[in-house]
């Protein structure tokens, strides 16, 4: 593959250091391995930092105005400690700003969002991410020009109940049960159940599966063992196909044999024995993702700690959407008989983005630098 760097109309003011060798970083959550040599500053004055990134369009038509997103690991990335979120920027090869989103800076993981208004069939765009300095684009972080629908939950909006037919009996969650803490929704109910299972679901967007599109979240089981089969919490798309139901959902599913709990990752009723073994809720968080298209749907979720990938699951059940409008939601549920469970997650949000493929390319990293003489 071709390197494509950014021709000097950018105006660099000094070129301290290179990536000397192309490398591929995969989209979307995963954590590639990145070799960077970074060369002595020297005494210059550093103004800020840039990494130089080449977006492939892997389709056989036209990307226009999609999204990308790129993940480096932060001891990959030139004085990680100067990246902030809110000093994080991008620009085309021409300098002009470009919509961006920071999904996170961790102590591991740096991902940042950004929206391309063109890439042709079998072509490519460069785009420079600086860090470090000044932001003078604080107005072009806007994620809702980046995907088709993005949550924060910085105020608590009306879910609609929808019933998905996953479980025998589904209600909407009751006064209080939800509410927004810190920027993130708060589920947190209680649901007793005799002979049938219940579930509590409330529905955040509809989309007309006229495409290829990814529903991706980031969420906390907050709730410990209830000792009974459960859900704490999971994500849906449900249609009506005919006279019944057709959804697929991703979650964590507490499961009890002989006395003993486990939970389990869960994509339409296929857990593939993907145990997740934390019996106590902790500090780590998910991230999974629903990808549906009208002849297919996929899942899958990661389980994060401290920004390090240390769990995860793929799933697929060839569940067919064709044009249909699905709604779009979570919930929590007890499947147990003659049992009550008080269930707790939070969701930092949720986004919906139409999917493409394409590779994302380093082609080069440096600073411009600032020295006590002037500007060199």
């Amino acid at each position: 593959m071709l390197c494509h760097r950014i021709p000097t109309k950018l105006g660099l003011i000094g070129l301290i250091f290179f990536l000397l060798s192309s490398l591929v970083l995969t989209p979307a959550f995963s954590v590639p391995s990145i070799n960077l040599t970074v060369q002595a500053l020297g005494s210059c004055t550093t103004d800020r930092y840039y990494i130089d990134v080449n977006v492939t369009n892997l389709e056989n038509f036209d990307l226009v105005n999609y999204t990308f997103n790129i993940t480096i690991p932060s001891e990959r990335i030139p004085a990680y400690s100067r990246l902030k979120a809110g000093n994080v920027y991008v620009v085309d090869e021409n300098g002009n700003p470009l919509y961006y989103w920071v999904m996170r800076r961790t102590r591991k993981v740096f991902t940042v969002f950004f929206r391309v208004p063109y890439i042709p069939k079998d072509g490519w765009a460069v785009v420079r991410i600086y860090y470090g300095s000044d932001n003078p684009y604080r107005k072009y972080r806007k994620p809702a020009m980046l995907f088709m629908y993005f949550n924060n939950f910085n105020s608590l909006e009306n879910y609609p109940h929808v019933d998905t037919g996953i479980f025998d009996n589904s209600n909407p969650f009751d006064p209080g049960e939800l509410s927004t803490s810190r920027g993130k929704l708060v589920i947190n109910s209680t649901i007793s159940t005799w002979l049938f299972s219940e579930a509590k679901e409330a529905r955040l967007t509809t989309l007309t599966v006229n495409d290829s599109y990814r529903i991706v979240f980031k969420f906390r089981r907050a709730s410990d063992t209830q000792n009974a089969e459960s859900y704490p919490f999971y994500m849906f798309i449900h249609t009506h196909a005919g006279r019944g139901d057709r959804y697929d959902y991703i979650g964590i599913h507490e499961t009890v044999y002989a006395g003993s709990s486990k939970f389990y990752f869960e994509f339409g009723n296929d857990q593939n024995g993907a145990t997740e073994v934390n019996k106590r809720a902790g500090k780590q968080y998910y991230l999974g993702e629903i990808f549906v298209s009208p002849s297919s749907s996929a899942g899958r979720i990661e389980k994060f700690s401290s920004g390090a990938l240390i769990a995860s699951q793929v799933f697929e059940t060839g569940r067919r959407f064709r044009n249909r409008e699905v709604s779009i939601g979570f919930g929590q549920a007890n499947a147990d008989i003659f049992a009550d469970v008080n269930l707790l997650a939070y969701v930092d949000w949720v986004y919906v983005v139409k999917s493409a493929e394409y590779s994302a390319e380093i082609v080069a990293a440096g600073v411009e630098c600032l020295f006590n003489q002037g500007v060199v």
